[in-house]
């Protein structure tokens, strides 16, 4: 039976790629720090934004009218009674016009900073048209006196103030009574609106003094809703259930409006308490432009590419110089690779991602020139080791600001690489190189 051999740079190769699965150990505990950080950054942020109410939600403003309603029950006699129980009616506006403005800030906990927020809401909301028929209410049975008005708001801290409201030209003033089993909304501040004239149309005026951390949020809730929005943050982030249809942005702040359409929303022109809705809001993010956790943890993604480039790298070297490099010493550079992205972790915490970025960078190929020239014993080698390690950073520094394209830019620079080995390998004879020098790779 013939005894298969394997030549020397075959089990050199070999040995490369088993190196190169094991540091995908170091690299997993980078990525789970990673996370643990981020974890931290959380904590951080909700410790801050608690207090303020966290983000600050508008839910809308409501008319809640009770009424009258009568249940017949039979006893075991058969004798039919008359039962009266109070029920309500919530009527929306027709027009919500809300101008907010915003002063944003930051606030520090530990290394973190956390944009947060305090400004004005100028409201106005028009209600007419208040139809009991559709139904099927008595105009005996309503209880005009007794109705009341809900604004509604994901948290009462988000408030800074209580909120001054006018009607028709009269001052509003905050109902003693919750009647949260009536709100439509998370939390709700209650107005008593008693003698109130439903025959004609009612204004409402007001304004709202708030706080927050990171986001705002807008519920339209009326037949037509007008949102207009300014502030004093260069880079916001618009989401949620609808887009502002201008908005203008500038390093001094931004400028937005919405014109949301009641037939766009879940929410009637009226309803009975009873009905559950979950309606869309109008987000606006107060956001930090970079996240370097975030860059961070993309870059670790493709740390196996570019730590099997080097490796490869210096394997040419060794082939082209004849000189014998130790699996240590490949150990040695791999681990100043792995090092560069807890490098990027730690300093970016402190300093801009771009400039850790490129110090990181350039330490780790100075050093990779360093060591590279003395075991390899001429400049050259090292110089070029080092000049592979930095093209390879910058060509991971171009993938991570093109998010959208990172697939297609990794993809071709892969094929780039391995159609440059080939070029660079293609005169190289793997079984005569042991045979020429006598000793193994």
């Amino acid at each position: 039976m013939k005894k298969i051999e394997f030549s020397n740079s075959s089990i050199k190769i070999v040995l490369i790629f088993v190196l190169v699965l094991l540091f995908l150990i170091p690299l997993n505990l980078i990525r789970n720090l990673i996370y643990d950080r981020q974890d931290y950054q959380r904590e951080a942020i909700s410790s801050i934004t608690r207090p303020l109410g966290g983000d600050a939600e508008i839910q809308g403003i409501v008319i809640a009218v009770p009424y009258k309603s009568y249940i017949e029950n039979f006893d075991s006699n058969g004798n039919k009674h008359v039962e009266t129980e109070i029920r309500y009616i919530i009527f929306a506006p027709d027009s919500y016009d809300l101008d907010i403005s915003v002063n944003p800030y930051y606030l520090t906990r530990g290394i973190f900073k956390v944009p947060v927020f305090n400004g004005q809401i100028k409201l106005k909301a028009d209600f007419s048209k208040f139809d009991f028929s559709y139904f099927n209410i008595s105009p005996k049975d309503i209880m005009q006196n007794d109705c009341f008005l809900i604004l509604g708001l994901s948290n009462s801290k988000n408030l800074m103030t209580q909120p001054k409201l006018n009607m028709d030209g009269k001052d509003l003033f905050i109902s003693p009574i919750k009647y949260d089993s009536v709100s439509p909304f998370e939390t709700s501040v209650y107005y008593n609106l008693s003698g109130v004239d439903f025959s004609g149309k009612i204004n409402l005026y007001g304004a709202i003094d708030f706080q927050g951390g990171e986001n705002i949020k807008i519920q339209p809730i009326a037949s037509d809703n007008h949102i207009n929005m300014v502030s004093s943050w260069p880079s916001p982030s618009f989401s949620g259930g609808w887009l502002p249809k201008e908005r203008v942005l500038s390093k001094d702040g931004f400028s937005a409006s919405w014109n949301i359409a009641g037939l766009s929303t879940v929410y009637p022109k009226s309803w009975q308490s009873e009905d559950d809705f979950n309606g869309e809001t109008v987000d606006v993010s107060f956001i930090v432009p970079v996240d370097s956790y975030k860059k961070t943890n993309r870059s670790v993604k493709y740390a196996l590419l570019f730590l099997a480039i080097p490796f490869i790298a210096l394997l040419i070297c060794e082939v082209f110089s004849k000189i014998r490099v130790h699996p240590i010493q490949y150990c040695l550079i791999g681990f100043a690779d792995v090092i560069f992205y807890l490098l990027l972790l730690s300093i970016s915490e402190h300093i801009s991602f771009d400039l850790t970025y490129a110090i990181c960078s350039i330490c780790v190929c100075a050093a990779t020139l360093l060591y590279a020239s003395a075991i390899l014993k001429k400049i050259k080698w090292g110089a070029l080791l080092s000049a592979v390690q930095m093209i390879s950073y910058i060509f991971l520094y171009g993938t991570l600001q093109a998010e959208d394209y990172a697939l297609l830019i990794g993809s071709v620079g892969l094929f780039i690489v391995v159609i440059l080995l080939m070029f660079i390998t293609r005169k190289i004879d793997w079984y005569e190189i042991n045979q020429k020098n006598g000793e193994p790779l």
